[in-house]
């Protein structure tokens, strides 16, 4: 059994939440039901516009709910999960706010002792539109850089999706383990960290992918080779790049047969691609993966989707198991 495992549900997590380390809702602000468990509502709605979707992060073992600062989290023997809300303000530039919310996250981690992140995820409100002359993409990224530089114990940043929505709040959430990831790098792109200063400032803080154990997290992944979009505009030369990308991390991190509990996230600039997406999803992480489409902004406007994957299949050596 995988120490995690993630589930995507249209219904309020019931009354047992013994082993949750955490609820990610998809159109829904917080009920009472949930009780004390770690929460968020993100900017982000179903791609089938038709109700919300949880996004639930359990354990095999009893998890602790732990608040250190304005992060909220669980914690199982061998996994953190947290969340935070970026503090953003009239008179506060998006970067500093980012900033402030990744040293929040990097407290919460030393306190609790998981040290180390697996996975971030970044849903950020209109992630494209301009902010004071610079794009908030690119400000969310000085941000995060400068928190990383100051605080990651990692020489290379774990895994990362950073989307936008279209309304509520920015928020981050995340996982993370008392020993690092292995980082994992495509080779057929070039590594996002070293992107050159045509993509703003500076560059993302993430690496394609986390191995941790035999779990491995791939980042969000769209259609880019090398450093430049493919198939700008086009669905099906964007989709194809996608899964070719998808599929190589996949290879080099050992994952190549595809077994597994796999979870797959697609974020699509225009809902009504699901279809066309899920097909090819299902064509390479068979019809028993877990899948969710989302209705987000892609970081960049010529990009009109962007993938993300978990494969949930081992525990790390020595320690409990967990599922998401």
């Amino acid at each position: 059994m995988a120490y995690c495992s993630c589930d995507f549900q249209r219904f309020t997590p019931g009354a047992n939440t013994e082993h949750v380390l955490g609820t990610i809702s998809y159109g829904r602000e917080q009920s009472a039901e949930l009780g004390p468990i770690p929460f968020v509502a993100t900017p982000l709605r179903p791609a089938a516009r038709d109700g919300t979707v949880f996004e639930v992060w359990t354990a095999s073992t009893p998890t602790t709910s732990v608040r250190i600062g304005p992060v909220a989290g669980a914690c199982s023997d061998v996994l953190a999960f947290g969340t935070i809300t970026v503090p953003e303000g009239k008179d506060v530039p998006l970067e500093d706010a980012v900033e402030r919310a990744y040293h929040h996250i990097f407290d919460f981690l030393e306190q609790s002792g998981f040290r180390e992140p697996i996975r971030f995820w970044n849903y950020l409100t209109a992630i494209t539109a301009d902010e004071h002359g610079l794009e908030r993409y690119r400000r969310f990224n000085i941000g995060r850089h400068r928190a990383f530089l100051a605080r990651l114990r990692q020489p290379t940043p774990p895994a990362a999706s950073c989307v936008g929505g279209y309304e509520g709040v920015s928020v981050v959430y995340f996982l993370a383990a008392r020993t690092a990831p292995v980082v994992i790098e495509n080779p057929r792109q070039v590594s996002a960290y070293a992107y050159p200063p045509v993509y703003g400032p500076t560059s993302p803080s993430f690496s394609r992918a986390s191995l941790h154990g035999e779990n491995l997290f791939i980042s969000g992944t769209a259609s880019i080779v090398g450093h430049e979009t493919r198939h700008g505009g086009e669905l099906r030369g964007q989709l194809m790049e996608t899964m070719e990308n998808l599929s190589t991390l996949s290879h080099v991190a050992g994952c190549g047969d595809m077994s597994g509990d796999w979870a797959i996230k697609a974020y699509l600039r225009d809902p009504s691609h699901s279809e066309i997406v899920d097909q090819a999803v299902r064509e390479l992480f068979g019809p028993q993966s877990r899948r969710l489409y989302l209705h987000a902004e892609v970081c960049r406007t010529d990009l009109l989707l962007e993938i993300e994957a978990c494969c949930l299949r081992g525990q790390e050596s020595n320690a409990p198991q967990a599922s998401v």
